[in-house]
């Protein structure tokens, strides 16, 4: 059987099209980090709601697809962490982050979402914590 290459070539995945890099957007973050930890905050939370409908549809293998995902950006959350004398908070943020990354290991077996939801609502306030700190400084408008 022959391809048309014609047509192969004109064919375009759609959700390929959709993670396409932008020199823009990527310059754009690398110069404003506090808006890169934003993202990955609001990612991991996205992800852990994600793998609750999945647990509560028992689709558990996109579920497992998702919490793979969180133990991702936790870990690209901790690879931003400063540790110096002066930034005291990091060390608190590694020991949220590393409590969270327990809690989705742990809730790859569980019957229930209990450390599921405790990951997602830890995650959540320091998303929320993080957006409020960025309007008080200025970083983030109301419109962002």
């Amino acid at each position: 059987m022959t391809t048309n290459p014609t047509m192969a070539a004109e064919i375009k995945a759609p959700i390929l099209q959709e993670y396409s890099r932008d020199q823009n957007t990527e310059t754009h973050l690398a110069n404003n980090p506090s808006k890169t930890i934003l993202l990955l905050l609001q990612g991991v939370v996205d992800k852990g709601n994600l793998a609750k409908v999945c647990h509560q549809s028992q689709a558990f293998v996109e579920k497992g697809f998702h919490l793979g995902r969180m133990t991702t950006i936790l870990d690209a959350l901790r690879d931003r962490l400063a540790f110096s004398q002066e930034t005291s908070i990091a060390y608190d943020l590694e020991e949220l982050y590393r409590y969270a990354d327990k809690a989705v290991q742990e809730a790859v077996f569980e019957q229930d979402c209990f450390y599921l939801d405790s990951a997602v609502e830890i995650l959540t306030e320091l998303r929320d914590a993080w957006l409020e700190m960025m309007h008080q400084s200025g970083q983030l408008s109301e419109n962002d």
